[in-house]
């Protein structure tokens, strides 16, 4: 015995011709082999990969499970080194940019928002401590004390000689008030009221000498203002009236002068006086960067008086303390985070607007997690309690000392649930995987099945072609062949040889041209010609090629044609071709009772108008064989030919009512059948009015 008739299809082959016989197991081994090799086919392309797919999509939900809460904490750890870094990044370009200024010797108090648009005041001490630039402190000035010259009988006098418009006499009364004063500020204002009084009487060449001495004047009048300040103003306004160039060189000069020299905080005159000067110069560049040089002085000078409490009491503290230039030190107060910096004299503090950061990097927290994400970061302040479950905390120091940045999980329990969605996600895709699996096996399979059923019906197609092409081809020759040898000796004889030959030549040009009309549908390159033309008329010549075609001469056709048919777009050929399919049918399938039934009628429209509400039925009816209600939805299709043993014995292709059905798909409308076994068949054409072709 050799090795191969031991292997297992032999031993297989012997174990069933025990019982079967060696033919029978002969044929059962090789059909066996067949079904074994689909099915380790089926195993090796889909059954083993399936498996695969089970096992290490398993193994992966359990990984991704794992991942999930690492990744989260890696998401978490990101989102707290970017906030910290986009937050260094801020305040080292503050840095950077007001180190720049300070060693070129620019100024940090022009132009502050180019530093920081949250910097709200920079103040410059000197050596010694004290607050030099842009701002004189004004703690406990009062301007109103020492004021005893307002006592004084002239004084009042003065006041009461201004308010008649006695302004000569006013004038003489400050001066004599003037006198009797003891101090340099109380001098001043009464000189410069007495100035104001002599500009008022119009003594103005005296008004301004005596304005003229008191343009160095530092001290303040009663409401705070530069008395020096307002007498070179006056001086100004009155230069411009007689010399207007000169008057505008003299208001610019005090505008430089007001915004370079120092203001002292609780004061606001020397922003109204600076604003006043502007106010009289025409409109231009130089104007227009000067007002914006006093609004942002001012707005310093706003935050200045805020924030000189706050940062007195830091320096009270002993904590402004002095360290290596070019260094910052960051302190909080309320309202500011101060940035404290050195070169080699002096000492420079930066007040930030604190609740403006705040607000700023919270709204950049609530970015970091995202409105939809499983983290959510905030910020943590020095008396905050820190939230539970933390999974990254950053501190904000130096800039913000006791602040941090905290993200912690939006939703514990709902990272939990996630963890489940994915679990299941995962298993789902799995089973949805496998059961796509087997509906691709199941649909391949019956797409398989339906290929070989069209390839079936295409070579049926072309066997009944084949056969109808040859009958009528046949009966054509073998009538022809007769008349040729004159085998028809007489009239009536050679009458039906050449009826004969008519009729079947009728029939083979209909077939040809449904072939290839079938041909032309199938490749969608099928055209007609639409035109608005008489239905009816059309009916009515196909009934007439009917009635004396050799095919249809013999049966009874009643024909039924309203007078007042609407006229419709139609392709004359195309619809003759349906007709004369459907009358060819009736007398195929209805020879037995020789009767045609034609019938044309306008539907759905009640009043008998023709409006194009309703549509053009075209009603062609036998009385043969008919047709199943099973098969009577299968008959338009391609190549279908019924079951019926009666039906299967009359030639066909399979074809004319596919035709017939596309024909009047393109005409808008549709066909119906009404049909029993045995009493008939009633294929209805319908057109509706309002059909249009396309363009």
């Amino acid at each position: 015995m050799t090795p191969r008739n031991l292997g297992p299809i032999a031993l297989l082959k012997r174990l069933i011709a025990a019982r079967r016989g060696d033919v029978r197991a002969m044929e059962d081994v090789y059909h066996l082999r067949g079904v074994l090799t689909v099915i380790a086919v089926f195993l090796a392309t889909i059954g083993l990969p399936g498996l695969m797919l089970v096992y290490y999509g398993v193994v992966g939900i359990r990984a991704d499970e794992l991942a999930l809460a690492a990744d989260v904490r890696r998401r978490a750890d990101a989102a707290s080194a970017e906030f910290k870094s986009a937050v260094e990044t801020q305040f080292s370009t503050f840095q950077n940019t007001a180190l720049s200024r300070l060693t070129s010797g620019q100024s940090v108090h022009v132009g502050q928002k180019e530093l920081s648009d949250v910097l709200r005041v920079a103040f410059g001490f000197d050596g010694d401590g004290n607050l030099a630039e842009p701002f004189l402190s004004g703690a406990g000035v009062d301007p109103r004390e020492d004021q005893a010259f307002l006592l004084f009988d002239e004084w009042r006098e003065a006041q009461s000689a201004e308010r008649e418009g006695l302004w000569e006499r006013a004038a003489t009364l400050y001066a004599q008030a003037a006198r009797q004063t003891h101090t340099r500020r109380d001098r001043a204002r009464c000189v410069y009221n007495r100035a104001r009084a002599l500009d008022r009487a119009g003594l103005g060449r005296e008004a301004e000498g005596t304005w003229q001495q008191l343009v160095d004047e530092p001290a303040r009048d009663l409401y705070g203002f530069r008395i020096g300040d307002l007498a070179r103003l006056q001086l100004a306004q009155s230069r411009l009236k007689r010399d207007p160039a000169g008057g505008q060189e003299d208001l610019k000069a005090l505008a430089e002068a007001v915004l370079t020299q120092p203001w002292e905080i609780g004061r606001g005159g020397e922003g109204a006086v600076a604003r006043r000067a502007i106010e009289l110069l025409p409109n231009s560049d130089w104007t227009a960067r000067a007002r914006g040089r006093v609004d942002e002085r001012s707005a310093q000078l706003y935050w200045a008086e805020r924030l000189q409490p706050e940062l007195d009491t830091l320096g009270a503290k002993g904590r402004l303390l002095r360290a290596e230039p070019g260094t910052f030190v960051y302190m909080r107060t309320d309202s500011a985070v101060w940035a404290m910096t050195w070169t080699e004299s002096e000492q420079y503090a930066f007040g930030l607007d604190l609740r403006r950061l705040l607000d700023r990097y919270r709204v950049m927290a609530a970015a970091a997690g995202g409105p939809d994400g499983d983290i959510r970061a905030t910020l943590v302040g020095p008396d905050a309690v820190a939230p539970s479950s933390v999974l990254s905390r950053g501190s904000l120091a130096p800039w913000l000392p006791n602040w941090s940045f905290v993200v912690t999980a939006r939703d514990p329990a709902g990272l939990a649930e996630q963890q489940a969605d994915q679990r299941r996600r995962g298993l789902g895709i799995i089973f949805l995987s496998l059961t796509m699996i087997l509906v691709g096996t199941v649909a391949s399979t019956r797409l398989v099945r339906r290929e070989l059923d069209a390839a079936r019906d295409k070579s049926d197609f072309a066997a009944h072609v084949s056969h109808e092409l040859r009958s009528p081809l046949t009966q054509i020759r073998l009538k022809a062949e007769a008349l040729q040898l004159g085998l028809a000796t007489d009239d009536v004889s050679r009458s039906r040889h050449y009826d004969v030959i008519v009729r079947e030549s009728e029939r083979l040009s209909r077939l040809v041209d449904n072939i290839l009309d079938f041909s032309a549908i199938e490749k969608g390159k099928k055209k007609y010609t639409f035109r608005i033309g008489d239905l009816g008329l059309t009916v009515a010549r196909c009934v007439e090629q009917a009635g004396v075609a050799m095919e249809t001469k013999t049966m009874t056709i009643d024909f039924e044609l309203p007078d007042d048919l609407p006229v419709i777009w139609h392709d004359a050929d195309a619809v003759s071709q349906v007709v004369i399919n459907l009358l060819s049918n009736a007398a195929k399938y209805g020879q037995q009772s020789a009767w045609i039934g034609v019938r044309v009628y306008v539907s759905g429209d009640p009043d008998g108008s023709g409006r194009k509400s309703g549509e053009i039925c075209v009603a062609v009816s036998d009385r043969g064989i008919g047709i199943a209600p099973a098969e009577q939805k299968q008959v338009f299709d391609q190549y279908y030919r019924s079951t019926d043993p009666l039906a299967r014995s009359k030639k066909g292709t399979g074809i004319g009512l596919t035709i017939v059905r596309y024909i009047m798909e393109a005409h808008g409308g549709r066909v119906g059948i009404e049909s029993a076994p045995g009493v008939g068949s009633t294929f209805t054409l319908h057109f509706p009015l309002s059909f249009v072709p396309p363009s």
